[in-house]
């Protein structure tokens, strides 16, 4: 839901841009684009609660097929959080490339978009890294954690440079 709020905002922000910059057709395509990352995100949230129900369903096996069957739910339900990692890692940079075409009455709602998606994607990061500690070594678990690793470095320079509580908007 995070997420999804902050991609939501990032349209409102972008929306008004693009009223007062009509010929600015990416403004629109921003519009279209952190849309489309809010419906999905509100849809992730329910396959999460899926997955987890995967999980727990799997925990309750007995005998030879628990361990590969809770490995398999783990593997999905980590899968979830990856997703709405980059998802949230992706308004982020709708944020930054928004920032700079942002009306001055909107400035403050591009820093809470930005505090929400970087919320949403560290939150996504923890619990894809507390699933990722049950597994086995693997190629999954190797590559979803290099990922993970990217997005937040990502997120911390895309931070950086936009607004912040405490900070004066003279960006």
């Amino acid at each position: 839901m995070t997420g999804a709020t902050a991609a939501a905002l990032v349209a409102m922000v972008a929306g008004v841009a693009a009223h007062r910059a009509p010929a600015d057709t990416r403004l629109r395509e921003i519009v279209g684009e952190a849309e489309a990352l809010r419906i999905r995100m509100l849809a992730i949230v329910d396959r999460d609660v899926e997955a987890f129900g995967r999980v727990v369903e799997a925990r309750r096996c007995t005998g030879d097929a628990r361990a590969a069957a809770v490995s398999e739910a783990l593997i999905g339900a980590t899968e979830v959080p990856l997703e709405l990692a980059a998802a949230s890692a992706r308004v982020l940079e709708q944020c930054a490339e928004v920032l700079p075409r942002a009306r001055p009455s909107t400035l403050a709602d591009i820093g809470v978009a930005a505090t929400l998606a970087a919320a949403a994607l560290e939150g996504a990061a923890l619990t894809a890294r507390a699933n990722l500690e049950i597994l086995p070594a693997s190629a999954f678990v190797a590559e979803s954690r290099r990922r993970l690793d990217g997005w937040l470095r990502q997120s911390a320079t895309l931070r950086a440079r936009l607004p912040r509580a405490g900070e004066d908007s003279d960006r």
